[in-house]
């Protein structure tokens, strides 16, 4: 059961679009963000990571909106539990090519450029002294650029198998899918497959490939993505499996890097 901890964040919903309300489940806090929205028309809910989000009509009351999310505290607290290995390492750390790997900054560093090295089983950033760039940000962008790097090549020859002309890519951040085809023939896919084992980075960039055939998932996709790669179902297996490890909040995974 849910009990209303403190809501110093929150405001009338009448004058506002969102609230920020602090639960406690279990002695634990919980943050619950509630979006108001002019177009909905029921109240819907989600667990994000390890925060509670709601979407509600502008009409319903904070005490319904409450009541609503106690309602369903069983559910949330398996939802929460679920997600309490993401964050349980003991030292800075990411997966890596499937990989539970260590994140360290390379100690007295004097150059002036900021790079990322994998050695001796270790993601070390090489930080300059006055680094503006966080570490967040400095990692985020080396494994983007590493993720278009090997996107691109499982792009070329599938494409090839295809007999595809050459595609237009974006690496992007998308937080509730791997990769996207849209009608304009445009593959999208997400820089956090690098944290994937390379095999099952190639069958995302397979998958998204099959698209500009089938838009659509009928047996003809599904065959075409089997005849391009026979043993797909174990990599989407693992997707499923560590979906919510891949796309942990890198803040929380780098804890105390700056220390």
């Amino acid at each position: 059961m849910f009990n209303l901890f403190t809501s110093a964040k929150s405001k009338s919903h009448s004058a506002a679009k969102s609230q920020i309300i602090n639960l406690t489940l279990a002695d634990k806090m919980v943050q619950m963000t509630i979006n108001y929205r002019q177009n909905a028309k029921r109240l819907t809910l989600r667990v994000d990571d390890d925060q509670i989000k709601v979407t509600a009509p502008v009409y319903v009351s904070q005490r319904d909106i409450i009541a609503f999310v106690d309602s369903k505290s069983d559910w949330i607290n398996a939802r929460l539990e679920a997600y309490a290995d993401v964050y349980k390492n003991t030292m800075p750390s990411i997966i890596y090519h499937g990989i539970e790997t260590a994140v360290r900054i390379t100690p007295d560093y004097q150059g002036h450029r900021y790079h990322l090295r994998h050695e001796d089983n270790c993601l070390w950033l090489d930080r300059p002294i006055k680094a503006r760039m966080s570490i967040v940000r400095q990692m985020e962008k080396h494994l983007k650029a590493e993720a278009e790097t090997h996107i691109r090549q499982f792009l070329t020859p599938v494409l090839a198998q295809l007999n595809e002309a050459p595609v237009s890519i974006s690496i992007r951040d998308q937080k509730s899918r791997w990769g996207s085809c849209s009608t304009t023939r445009k593959l999208s896919f997400s820089w956090r497959l690098v944290m994937t084992p390379l095999e099952v980075m190639r069958y995302v960039v397979i998958h998204e490939a099959a698209h500009l055939k089938h838009h659509n998932h009928s047996q003809q996709f599904w065959s075409l993505v089997h005849a391009l790669m026979p043993e797909y179902q174990q990599h989407r297996n693992w997707l499923k499996q560590y979906q919510k490890h891949v796309m942990a909040k890198l803040d929380r995974r780098l804890a105390g890097l700056d220390a």
